[in-house]
């Protein structure tokens, strides 16, 4: 693995599955959904598709680069940050004959951070592959009453 500094932008793939989902006029948006009234930091991260028009008239969405020039991708500039650094793959599946878009991304990056545990720069976003204690089923409990 490439090391990582917190100040590469993200870099998107998309795979030629969704590229062939998306139309002419659509591009996919990293959204920021607010999930508590008393903190503008808590939310979550979340993969839609927009029109490009929506997309790049908005001040709120920056775009994002995309490997081979794959199609328009943005992200608000509230998850921005939690995608610095990152390699995310985007691909699409029909689920009911509706499209579904996907991401790499962890499901709850947003509140990784939210609550003040950042996410790891790891593809999968993994600590126990670091050498840090797991909490699975192998693992014996320490102290405390039995």
């Amino acid at each position: 693995m490439r090391n990582v500094r917190p100040t590469d932008p993200p870099v998107v793939r998309v795979s030629a599955r969704a590229q062939a989902e998306l139309r002419p006029a659509e591009a996919l948006v990293f959204d920021w959904t607010r999930l508590a009234m008393c903190c503008a930091v808590a939310g979550e991260v979340s993969l839609r598709r927009t029109t490009t028009r929506e997309a790049q008239g908005s001040r709120v969405f920056v775009r994002l680069r995309t490997e081979d020039g794959g199609p328009l991708v943005f992200a608000h500039r509230r998850a921005y940050p939690l995608l610095v650094g990152r390699r995310v793959e985007i691909d699409c599946r029909r689920r009911l004959g509706m499209r579904s878009f996907s991401s790499s991304l962890p499901p709850d990056l947003g509140l990784r951070a939210s609550f003040g545990r950042a996410a790891s720069p790891l593809p999968d976003d993994r600590r126990d592959q670091l050498g840090a204690p797991s909490s699975g089923p192998d693992r014996q409990p320490t102290g405390g009453s039995p």
